[in-house]
């Protein structure tokens, strides 16, 4: 049985075989839609192992996605305390704060740990408590970025199930958000205002809009949005 699979997963989209559904994975990763429940596709590399270990896993109703993964899935993988690890999360929505926090302690305790996290979308933008949390994991090295379009392809190509895959899926029209995602994060890394706002209405599509005065024009041309 595949590690991280239990006995809803299959039902909520991921397969016995540790599989995301195609329809869970547009669904899910798609940034212009606000989708409540979190995903993550992750890839754990140990220095000691040339294979890879590639996987996912969802939010329940008493934790997210990185608090099962770090008390669970890595607690299940580890073998050689001395070996390095490299772990990478794709994930539908950004670590809230207080998950923020819980990497933060784990990596102290785990420095043979390497993390690297894509978002499909930013949890909460707006939150301080949110914000802060991101970029206290940039202080300590994690490396935190919006899934661009290669990204999205690597993704459909490793983990969707292939039994109802289309092999043509290319998710183009993400573009737009991948921007405006890519910008907001800059700002909060940079702790600069915000800069993106969403909109949602009941029953209909989020609308989704970028704010930007001169002072926060220059500190986002540092940045380099997919």
């Amino acid at each position: 049985m595949a590690t991280g699979w239990n006995r809803d997963h299959e039902s909520r989209g991921i397969t016995q075989g540790g599989k995301i559904s195609q329809e869970t994975f547009i669904d899910t990763y798609d940034p212009s839609v606000l989708r409540r429940e979190q995903y993550m596709l992750y890839e754990i590399k140990w220095s000691n192992n040339k294979r890879p270990r590639q996987n996912c896993c969802h939010s329940t109703q008493t934790e997210h996605a990185e608090i099962y993964f770090l008390e669970d899935v890595f607690q299940k993988q580890r073998s050689d305390p001395s070996a390095h690890c490299f772990i990478t999360w794709f994930v539908s929505w950004s670590p809230c704060g207080d998950c923020c926090k819980q990497i933060r302690d784990f990596l102290k305790e785990q420095p043979n740990v390497k993390l690297f996290i894509y978002v499909a979308r930013i949890y909460w933008h707006k939150r301080e408590i949110n914000r802060q949390g991101l970029r206290n994991l940039m202080n300590i090295g994690v490396s935190i970025r919006v899934m661009y379009l290669p990204v999205y392809r690597y993704c459909w190509r490793t983990f969707v199930d292939k039994e109802d895959k289309y092999e043509d899926y290319w998710p183009r029209h993400f573009a737009p958000w991948i921007m405006l995602y890519s910008l907001e994060l800059q700002s909060i890394l940079q702790n600069i205002p915000s800069c993106l706002k969403i909109s949602s209405f009941k029953n209909q599509s989020p609308v989704f809009s970028l704010c930007v005065d001169e002072k926060q024009k220059r500190a986002l041309a540092l940045a380099n949005p997919y």
